[in-house]
């Protein structure tokens, strides 16, 4: 929608080219009504012009700083003209246009100030007010745009405390580089940094005496007081009306250093940490565990990474087209690189240095040659392959050119069996992970300059984060320049082995569009067609016991999956959160059964009528019933303790309640809660790979919510399970008492005292990951 005309605006545009149209030093500005720079620059141009300086320009600088009287109430002539003309501008109404400071005009002034972080100042102008008015900064909380008023507020506590180190800046609530700026002027100012070498930026002098600061529990000053306000613009909460180290600040830092992997000693802030509260690049003498080169690395320079604490090696697909540079990766140097124990994370790089070189076309070309070149590599399906926007795009730009491209990535071959990812500014990644579903981010955080990264947070679940380059290492013929990267996990890239947790996902998809093409596009029946198949594919559980749980399979379904989806045989990968192997095979009979009711007719999947009959019987009830009989038998007299640690031990092979057991079982019944008409190939995508197995990763704290609402009632069904749930009926009518006999292998009930003990423990471990 176009700004609406505004007639006062359009009233100062009229003056201003009536005024000083004929004065070769101003240049006309369009009347049309809105604010803009063009509007900008011409009061800018109207006040030199009235305080005598003869070579006028669009800036604000240093002579024109200078000259700039203060006007007061009760003047009059154009230099009131043009603060009204400002003050229109910029939304404040001074009560009229006419060249007259008058009670208006002072009230907006005052007002002005007050937004700006003086609330008890005057309203008449001086120079510093004056440059903040002849501006296009906004001084009112910008909340369609994102601003916040905890941003604000730091904001006008800068300008009040800070204004006259530097300037007066935005109070628009966004974190931006300007405030950016404004914090480093601050800290300059706090570290004894004179004002005229002071430069809002990382210099040496800066960065030695900061290296010279460290502070503790309890200390109070100014400097901490800016760390809270970088504190809460980096997207953590904290209070900001005090400069007291305490408690509080300590856990929020280490929950910051935590995100970015920097090394913060308990109870201490020190460089290492205000850098990175304070720039993209941060510390950049800290430790990394990745590195990226554009390099073909030899043998010597892969073992000169390595012995340099190096665990995974960024490398590029292909070679620029028209570049004298050979970095393209080579199966030689794959085998030679995984041999040693690094692992690889892949780059395509052929364009990035403007945006004209980004758009559908390009971005579809582009993904079919890093395609090919995966193929050529035999790199495992399922790896990222992190696409290069090496330079520094305006927001325009990311929307006209950068979206579009990583549009045309994936419609390409690239999307069927790769994940993408994008090398690129924390704007960048931002940007792509809202607007275009991307969720794998290199970060190019060493370029601290780039607009895309001052005053913008570092994007979550972010992989890589490149923050120092053109490091050499090494000697002789292994030495080698490279990149610092840190590495936090979400991604470690591809070694001799392929990532199966995708491959699994691919073998579902597959299925699950070959079931959709069988059912005519119904995608519940798809879904009990898919786990179906899976389910017996193994003879596991494809007994008649099992039909009725979950259903008979469709025999000529069977057979059109056979023939055409190869290595669905042998589906096994490891949980992405606990790293034991996942037996899929009682995933999918469980996720069958959950199916299989939602399809009976008549029978409506109403999970707080459902729940408790799926959730003790299907899940967790059956296997804490076995697991008293343990208790019972191999307890001794510390059966308690026996319960207690014996219980969903991953290493554990004799217990009958296996941590895999826990896993694959509230992992079906969280299907049902979590996803509603999703086929069951995206399903598994968005609980076991998506955001890094975020709802994998929350699978305890979802499963208890879901199902219970809170742990207290969890535990009261778990001990009124044990304890029996009808105890008033006789044994033969109560159905807990039934599961009981029928499951334990002495064909008794395990004693009460037993129960309890393994009712416990359940609680304890469910407890413990709860919390975690």
């Amino acid at each position: 929608m176009e700004p609406r005309i505004d007639e006062m605006v359009l009233m100062v545009q009229r003056w201003l080219n009536t005024t000083y149209g004929d004065d070769s030093r101003f240049n006309k500005v369009e009347e049309n009504g809105k604010t803009g720079w063009n509007t900008i620059y011409g009061l800018r141009r109207a006040l030199q012009i009235e305080i005598g300086i003869q070579e006028t320009s669009d800036s604000f600088g240093p002579s024109t700083y200078a000259k700039c009287p203060n006007i007061n109430q009760g003047d009059e002539g154009n230099l009131v003209y043009i603060v009204q003309g400002g003050l229109w501008c910029k939304g404040y109404s001074p009560g009229g246009f006419n060249g007259y400071y008058g009670n208006g005009t002072y009230a907006a002034v005052k007002q002005l100030k007050s937004d700006m972080g003086f609330p008890t100042a005057s309203g008449n102008m001086n120079r510093d007010i004056m440059k903040g008015l002849l501006d296009m900064s906004a001084f009112v909380c910008l909340a369609s745009q994102g601003g916040t008023e905890e941003i604000r507020s730091i904001q006008q506590k800068l300008n009040y405390d800070y204004y006259d180190y530097y300037q007066i800046c935005p109070c628009d609530g966004l974190y931006n580089r300007e405030m950016n700026k404004m914090l480093i002027y601050a800290l300059q100012k706090e570290l004894g940094i004179a004002k005229d070498d002071a430069t809002g930026t990382w210099g040496p002098t800066t960065t030695s005496l900061c290296k010279a600061k460290t502070y503790s529990i309890g200390d109070s000053n100014n400097i901490i007081k800016l760390i809270r306000y970088a504190t809460v613009c980096n997207g953590f909460s904290v209070k900001i009306n005090t400069n007291i180290y305490d408690r509080e600040l300590e856990l929020v830092l280490d929950k910051f250093s935590e995100s970015l992997l920097i090394p913060k000693a308990s109870g201490e802030i020190d460089y290492t940490v205000i850098k990175s509260l304070l720039s993209s690049n941060g510390d950049v003498d800290r430790p990394a565990k990745g590195c990226d080169t554009a390099t073909q690395l030899n043998l010597k320079q892969i073992k000169t990474i390595k012995e340099a604490g190096y665990e995974v090696v960024g490398r590029y697909l292909t070679n620029t087209p028209g570049g004298t540079l050979n970095k393209r990766l080579t199966i030689e140097e794959i085998n030679n690189i995984n041999n040693e124990g690094l692992n690889i994370f892949p780059i395509f790089q052929e364009v990035g240095r403007s945006v004209e070189a980004f758009n559908v076309t390009t971005g579809r070309e582009n993904g079919l040659k890093a395609y090919n070149a995966t193929q050529e590599l035999n790199i495992p399906v399922g790896t990222t392959i992190y696409f290069a926007v090496d330079f520094d795009p305006t927001d325009d730009e990311i929307t006209e050119g950068i979206i579009p491209y990583f549009k045309g990535i994936k419609e390409s071959e690239i999307n069927n069996d790769y994940i993408i990812g994008v090398y690129g500014t924390r704007n960048v990644c931002s940007r792509l992970r809202k607007e275009a579903s991307i969720r794998r981010f290199f970060v190019l955080d060493a370029s601290y300059g780039f607009s895309g990264n001052l005053g913008f947070t570092m994007p979550s679940n972010w992989c890589f984060d490149q923050f120092c380059t053109d490091i050499e290492i090494g000697t002789g013929e292994g030495k080698v320049a490279i990149d610092k990267v840190a590495v936090s996990g979400i991604d470690k890239g591809f070694s001799g082995e392929s990532s199966k947790t995708f491959e699994v996902y691919t073998i579902i998809s597959r299925l699950y569009d070959l079931a959709r093409n069988y059912t005519n596009g119904d995608i519940n029946k798809s879904n009990l067609l898919v786990t179906q198949y899976l389910r017996q594919r193994n003879g596991r559980y494809n007994d008649d016991i099992w039909d009725l749980t979950g259903g008979a399979l469709d025999t000529n379904f069977e057979s059109l999956a056979n023939e055409q989806v190869k290595n669905s045989d042998n589906l096994s990968f490891i949980d992405p959160v606990k790293g034991i192997e996942y037996d899929f095979d009682h995933f999918m009979a469980s996720l069958n059964a959950v199916f299989y009711l939602s399809e009976i007719p008549g029978f409506d999947l109403n999970w707080e009528v459902f729940d408790p009959l799926v959730d003790i019987f299907a899940t967790w009830g059956g296997d804490l019933t076995t697991y008293s009989e343990d208790v019972q038998l191999k307890g001794g007299d510390d059966y308690e303790l026996y319960a207690n640690t014996m219980i969903c031990r991953k290493e554990n092979t004799s217990s009958t309640f296996s941590l895999v057991d826990y896993l694959t079982d509230i992992d079906a019944l969280l299907f049902g809660y979590l996803f509603s008409e999703k086929s069951v190939a995206d399903m598994f995508y968005d609980y076991f790979i998506e955001d890094n197995s975020l709802l994998a990763r929350s699978r305890t704290r979802l499963y208890v919510r879901n199902a219970y609402g809170d742990l207290e009632t969890f535990a009261n069904a778990v001990r009124t399970f044990q304890d029996g749930l009808f105890p008033n009926l006789p044994q033969f009518m109560d159905p807990m008492n039934y599961l009981k006999v029928k499951i334990t292998s002495s064909g008794e009930v395990p004693e009460l005292k037993y129960r309890r003990a393994a009712a416990e423990a359940f609680i304890n471990f469910v407890t413990e990951e709860f919390n975690n």
